[in-house]
Parts: C-alpha cells; structure tokens; sequence
C-alpha cells in the first residue's frame, strides 16, 4: 500500500487523532507488561524491589485508564462512522484487558512469600511473563503497522499469534505440571490457589494480546 493510500484510509482528522491516541495507550499497556515481568524477576531477589516495581505497575496502568477514557471521550465527540467507533472501542478495551491481567499478576504476587515457592515454579513464572512480554511488543509493533500499511500489519498479526502459542504450549506442558508437583508436596492450599491465579493472568496477558491482533487484522482487511 502507498503512503498516500495508507493515509487515505485512516479518513476524516477525528478518526486519525483516535488511532494515534490508541498508539498511545498501547504504549502504555506495553510498559504495564514489562513492569510485571520486572516484578516476577524480582518477586525473589528482593521485597524492597519488588515493591518498588508493583508499585510502577499501578501507577502505569492508571496512566494507561486515562488514555483509555481519553479515547472513549475523544469517540463520543463529533460524527463517526459506526464501524470505525465501534472497531476503536474493541481494539481499545482488548489492549486495556493486557494491562489489566499483568497489574492482576502483579498484585496477587504480593499476597506470597518466595520461600515457599520452589525455584523451578519462580524460573517457570519468570519464563511465561518473558513470553507475555515478548507478546505485547509485537502488538505494539503490529498496530504501528496499521496506521502506516495494513497488509504488512496483517501479516505481522501471525508472529503475535505465534508467540501466544508459544506461551501457552509452554504453560502446559511445561509450567502447570511444576506447580503441580510443587504444590502436592507443599500441601499449601491457599498459596497453591493464589499462584495459579498468577500463572492464569500471565498467560491471559498474552491471550488478550492475540485478541487485541485479531482485532487489528480485521481493520486491516477491512481498509486493504
């Protein structure tokens, strides 16, 4: 697609301004992400540390809700075409799911103690945020792509897609049968159960991030 299309098909100023506040916020739910792959690489270092990061958490995931309520208050001014509100908002409240699950992770962390946690469940955890991570970069990339050529950012939603199957593979296969065996040897149930809600908003970081690339893929075939 040429520049000129790819710019003919963002249409009128006010449906522009909106996909680059959602650049924006994107950005936003992308620095969310990594602050909680901090706080699960630091959840056994250091308590000071990872109090500092969970805290960097909250506060940019209330700066990423700002951006959000900026969009949806920038949607309801003026005439939009249905479609275009309508495909906005879903793009924006998928990406705002990312931000969302990773400040969840974050936060139910806190409620455990590491020493009670086996070393290959932490690695495992760090490991599957490494992937949540590496998810919403792509994301990132891909919906920077849109604003400049849809049919690449289409193309771009099949290496999101993969790398959730990576995450979720590894989740599996990998990381479940962990704490499985962890926590029959523990026989802690309440730690059990809080960090299997870790472990569930990780990968829902990357799941929500492959809905957040179907969604960018629709408004790709929609425009190429």
């Amino acid at each position: 697609m040429s520049s000129d299309k790819s710019i003919e098909w963002l249409g009128k100023p006010k449906e522009k301004r909106a996909l680059e506040l959602c650049k924006g916020h994107i950005q936003k739910i992308v620095e969310v992400t990594e602050a909680m792959r901090d706080s699960v690489q630091s959840f056994s270092k250091s308590k000071k540390e990872f109090q500092e990061i969970s805290e960097e958490v909250l506060e940019i995931e209330r700066s990423a809700d700002e951006k959000k309520s900026q969009i949806l208050k920038e949607l309801s001014r003026g005439n939009f075409p249905p479609l275009s509100r309508e495909m906005i908002i879903r793009l924006i409240l998928t990406t705002d799911d990312i931000g969302d699950n990773a400040r969840a992770a974050t936060m139910k962390l806190g409620y455990l103690e590491p020493e009670k946690i086996s070393d290959e469940v932490l690695e495992g955890l760090g490991e599957l945020s490494d992937m949540a991570t590496n998810s919403s970069a792509a994301l990132q990339e891909t919906f920077s792509l849109l604003l400049e050529d849809p049919e690449k950012a289409i193309e771009k939603t099949e290496e999101v897609e993969d790398l959730e199957e990576k995450a979720d593979d590894f989740r599996a296969n990998t990381l479940i049968p962990k704490i499985i065996e962890w926590a029959d040897e523990s026989k802690n149930p309440g730690t059990s159960y809080i960090l299997s809600e870790v472990e569930n908003n990780i990968e829902d970081v990357a799941d929500r991030t492959e809905n957040s690339a179907d969604v960018i893929r629709e408004i790709g075939i929609r425009v190429v």
